[in-house]
């Protein structure tokens, strides 16, 4: 993002306040995806009230907007970090441990490939394109070395299959949501068009919900953006990933004890 970009009146929110607004629709949807559908599973209805599916998927719709903020800014924190390779370590590491929280969430506690993994496994793979197709174009632009724009190619071709063997979270277009964040950061109408089709392709193509689309809704929060990183803390998502889906699963597993479903 050039400078005079940064300094256009409208360009008022921090990377911190984006970061917020993602893990609160964050919060909502899995409140809605681990609890309400949770609840429901067990009793075997949706209801009729207000913790119906209506409502249930008024939190999903809310919750679109975090997976794309999540990859913007993961592309952000890539230009900005001090070690890459630390960053992609961490992503890595933290996908581990919030695994058992994720299935505990949201598969109830069951494991493996068909039950599907965490969304840091997909942030990972998605990630470590963008820092491999940097490395081998030298500069990102493949034109100027052929051959490593090739290979870039190839690893990129390689996550989104290995995304989807391991059925992460969004699957290997979660990874092609990232890299096309990456390669057009500059480009804000371009990568908002291309990022839409890859959307699109989510419900299309993959089987995703149909609410996958409205995770455009996103996209006027990220013109917004002034290049600044406003007050954070480093290690807050990281923590409060597995941390928040572990209290989600505690509370669906004390409703499900007292047999309380929705109604």
């Amino acid at each position: 993002m050039g400078q005079k970009e940064q300094q256009k009146p409208y360009r008022c929110l921090s990377a911190a306040v984006l970061k917020w607004t993602a893990v609160l629709t964050m919060l909502i949807d899995h409140i809605g995806a681990s609890l309400l559908a949770g609840l429901a599973k067990a009793s075997h209805s949706w209801g009729t009230g207000v913790r119906s599916r209506e409502f249930y998927y008024a939190l999903r719709i809310l919750g679109r907007l975090a997976f794309p903020i999540f990859c913007f800014l993961l592309i952000e924190g890539l230009f900005h970090t001090r070690s890459r390779w630390k960053y992609l370590l961490r992503l890595g590491l933290f996908a581990l441990i919030s695994e058992l929280p994720f299935d505990l969430a949201f598969n109830q506690a069951k494991f493996g490939l068909q039950e599907g993994q965490n969304v840091f496994f997909t942030l990972f793979l998605g990630l470590a394109s963008c820092a491999v197709w940097e490395r081998l174009t030298k500069g990102n632009d493949p034109k100027c070395n052929p051959l490593g724009g090739l290979a870039a190619m190839l690893f990129a071709v390689g996550a989104f299959f290995a995304a989807e063997v391991l059925n992460t979270d969004y699957g290997g277009l979660g990874v092609a949501l990232i890299l096309v964040m990456y390669l057009l950061r500059d480009k804000a109408f371009a990568r908002d068009l291309l990022s839409l089709g890859v959307l699109c392709l989510m419900f299309i193509v993959s089987g995703s919900s149909w609410i996958e689309v409205f995770a455009a809704l996103s996209f006027p929060l990220l013109h917004l953006y002034n290049g600044q990183r406003g007050r954070q803390n480093k290690y807050f998502f990281y923590i409060f990933y597995p941390a928040h889906l572990l209290l989600l699963a505690g509370i669906l597993t004390l409703l499900q004890h007292l047999h309380i479903g929705v109604s």
